[in-house]
């Protein structure tokens, strides 16, 4: 089971190619599969890219707020 991704990027020459949404759909399946029930998984973007993200229900956490919630 994986534990960690430390960190995905599409090199930005690749970018708008579908391969970020590609590798998304691929984690999003397998956390569907085997992830356990309430299970907690967080997500840390870049700036500016967290849009990307909310077609895949993570939402942007307020800079204020404190902890992992």
């Amino acid at each position: 089971m994986i534990d960690d991704i430390p960190d995905v990027i599409v090199l930005s020459k690749f970018q708008g190619k579908g391969i970020g949404k590609h590798i998304m759909n691929s984690i999003m399946d397998y956390l569907k599969a085997c992830a356990p029930p309430n299970a907690f998984v967080g997500l840390m973007t870049a700036k500016g890219v967290s849009k990307f993200y909310e077609r895949y229900d993570f939402m942007e956490r307020p800079a204020d707020t404190p902890g992992m919630f």
